[in-house]
């Protein structure tokens, strides 16, 4: 299609009077001194040619006005320039401090032309329809500006955009088409023009620029309107693409992975407190930090963090942790770190607190297998050392990993420096330890398929016909991976089993299935119940026979292993919620401890251990027998600690992979002989 002439545009002459033009900017129909725009070192502007020449290939409205699909107040802003220039009250158009959305508009419109009113060179016309095709019909060779104007009232006048704005919003979209003769009466006019306006610079704009979003003294109420027609993930688009995000929830081992965004820096802000508010109570956090264009960092801790009580403590997680590096670090692409499994843990800091580093001191507000911390304290200016002063601004990290932690079959692009420990490698791109993050995204992920039991049916039968109840029932009452790895979430549903839709009693006969993270499997046998104290701050120590098994992992060959245990260990004793049980010093380091010889100062079996900071969950265990205690016709593969001591474990301390435990339910025919010894024992007293 030929390109017309200046005189070809005959809608838009008959629509000029001295100089003055009318156009329908949106919606707002406003006079335009386009004359001015005829003047030397105006007239080759891409807005002087679109409107002098290509008037007649330009949307109308319904009164044959030129349509221009833009923001009204650039126009405005402009006009007002224009009629100052054409009285002589200023020289020039400058812009000064107007704002983002007004240089936005100008660079489009007063970019130099590559071609001219009068048409020459025509050879570069593909070259103008590129920088103005999004103003012009579809319907015309090289335009981008849709088929038709659509319109909605809202506050009594008349919002205005074209089908192409509006192609990638379903919902916005829907509100112009399918419901466009409704006005609109329950959302702000201004906060409905920022959103149309946002979704029209998103089409302007360059393929893979960043839009920004609007701003507005009632940021909340945007936000939720922006939530309303579903402009919201388009303001604050995730760090990762959406291939990106799936091959790194497909690295978290998950077998159906399910996630909602909960925290994003660029919405929510950039304050640990805002972040910690929108996290807490969530299991299965993935962070993905975006610390620079071209490094990208996630860790996923698979726990359920909260603040600790005291907003001037800290926290202490055991879990299982998987660090990656996204992009930057590692020519591969996704590459995950092993994390050892003593750091297999998350730190967090009260609001007015922070996290300590291995010599007490605070440094940050939150802290990932040992390297990677949020909220880090500042740096020494000249030094680089931090000066233990953790701040709120969660973009301000320190990251680290051990050199010898690098996966050996890739390789690792980014820096490395020198440490008290040795070499440390940088994830993030950053010359130093320090750096100051981007964007900070949180993601709460879970398995949308049920977690995978512990044993196979075959092999919890055989454990329970070790246990000498070879006609007993097992009945699952809990299980961490789902019903989560607090001390009060194992207490409320260990604590008492329903029987019968009319009674409820304490359970008894429990079976505890333990999943170290590294692979072994420890089972044991408590003839009794977990049962609290009524007092939250105390501890209830029960007496009943407690066994203990290896399951598979510490023994050659495998197989079912009983390990007995003396008289003296035959008792229980679980820690109320704001209590813990004590060890030999007197201090509490745990909320379970089975197997208790002096008063629970050392138990053979931990639930949440921790001697050093509190934890409220109960991943951490510790766990040791004699080796004395070890069956002889077995060859012990593990280590032996103290020249004494042995454990079915990885070590002595491991942390949870899972825990399930199981009421033994024996039939009517056990009960009954059950009763009867228990009768013939009281007699024989």
């Amino acid at each position: 299609m030929e390109a017309p002439s200046s005189t070809d545009s005959k809608d838009a002459a008959d629509s000029t009077s001295g100089g003055v033009m009318q156009l329908n900017v949106s919606g707002y129909v406003m006079a335009f001194p386009s004359g001015v725009l005829l003047r030397d070192g105006l007239r080759d502007t891409c807005l002087a040619v679109l409107l002098h020449r290509f008037g007649d290939w330009m949307h109308k409205d319904a009164e044959r006005t030129i349509f221009i699909d833009a923001d009204p107040l650039y126009f405005v802003w402009l006009c007002e320039k224009l009629t100052r220039l054409k009285h002589g009250w200023v020289d020039e158009i400058k812009i000064f401090n107007e704002g983002p959305h007004i240089t936005f508009y100008h660079d489009i419109f007063f970019a130099t032309s590559p071609i001219d009113i009068d048409g020459h060179p025509e050879a570069l016309f593909k070259s103008f329809m590129a920088m103005m095709g999004a103003f012009i019909k579809s319907s015309i060779k090289g335009g981008s500006g849709g088929e038709e104007v659509l319109s909605v009232t809202v506050g009594g006048r008349t919002v205005a955009t074209t089908d192409a704005t509006l192609t990638n919003f379903d919902t916005l979209n829907d509100r112009f088409t399918k419901y466009g003769a409704t006005p609109i009466v329950d959302v702000s006019g201004h906060h409905f023009d920022l959103i149309v306006d946002f979704a029209r610079r998103c089409r302007l704009s360059p393929d893979g620029a960043v839009v920004a979003p609007p701003t507005c003294c009632c940021q909340d109420k945007l936000l939720r309107v922006s939530d309303m027609y579903g402009v919201l993930d388009a303001m604050y688009p995730n760090i990762l693409a959406n291939d990106v995000m799936q091959t790194l929830l497909d690295r978290l081992g998950k077998k159906e992975p399910t996630m909602l965004c909960v925290f994003k820096s660029a919405l929510h802000g950039h304050l640990y407190e805002s972040m910690m508010r929108r996290v807490a109570g969530r299991r299965g956090l993935l962070f993905v930090i975006k610390c620079s264009d071209t490094h990208t960092i996630a860790a996923f801790v698979d726990t359920k963090l909260q603040l600790p009580a005291d907003p001037a403590s800290e926290l202490q997680f055991w879990c299982p942790v998987s660090l990656f590096s996204v992009s930057g670090a590692f020519e591969e692409g996704i590459t995950e770190i092993d994390v050892p499994k003593d750091y297999q843990r998350v730190s967090v800091a009260g609001t007015k607190g922070g996290v300590t580093d291995r010599w007490g001191k605070p440094c940050g507000k939150m802290c990932i297998a040992r390297g990677l911390w949020l909220g880090h304290g500042e740096r020494h200016p000249t030094y680089n050392f931090c000066l233990h002063r953790p701040t709120d601004d969660i973009r301000l990290c320190h990251q680290w990993v051990k050199q010898e932690e690098l996966p050996a079959n890739k390789k690792f692009a980014g820096q490395t420096i020198r440490g008290s420990g040795g070499h440390a490698a940088l994830l993030s791109g950053s010359e130093t330890t320090c750096f100051t993050a981007q964007r900070v995204e949180v993601f709460q992920v879970w398995d949308a398929m049920p977690a995978d039991p512990i044993l196979c049916e075959s092999c919890l039968r055989a454990l329970v016909d070790a246990t000498g109840m070879t006609d007993a029932t097992p009945h699952l009452l809990y299980k961490g991976e789902a019903d989560g790895f607090e001390h009060e979430a194992l207490l409320e549903h260990v604590g008492s089993c329903c029987c019968s839709k009319k009674q409820q009693q304490v359970a008894t006969d429990l079976l505890l299935l333990l999943k170290d993270l590294d692979g072994p499997i420890i089972a044991c046998h408590i003839e009794g119940g977990l049962t609290p104290p009524a007092d939250p701050t105390a501890v209830a120590k029960t007496s009943c026979a407690v066994s203990l098994y290896s399951v598979c992992g510490a023994f050659d060959g495998d197989g079912i292993t009983k390990i007995d245990l003396s008289n003296a260990e035959q008792c229980i004793c679980v820690a109320g919620a704001q209590a813990g049980v004590k060890n030999l010093q007197d201090e509490p380091v745990g909320k379970v401890c089975i197997g208790d010889m002096t008063d629970g100062a050392s138990g053979r079996l931990w639930l949440g251990f921790q001697p050093d900071a509190p934890d409220p969950t109960i991943s951490r265990c510790r766990h040791w027998v004699l080796k004395d205690c070890l069956p002889a016709d077995k060859k012990y593969l593990g280590a032996i600690y103290f020249e004494d001591r042995a454990s079915l474990g990885s070590s002595n301390e491991f942390t949870l992979a899972d825990l399930e435990v199981y009421t033994l339910q024996p039939s009517a025919g056990w009960q009954w002989v059950s009763a009867v010894a228990s009768m013939m024992l009281a007699r024989s007293t």
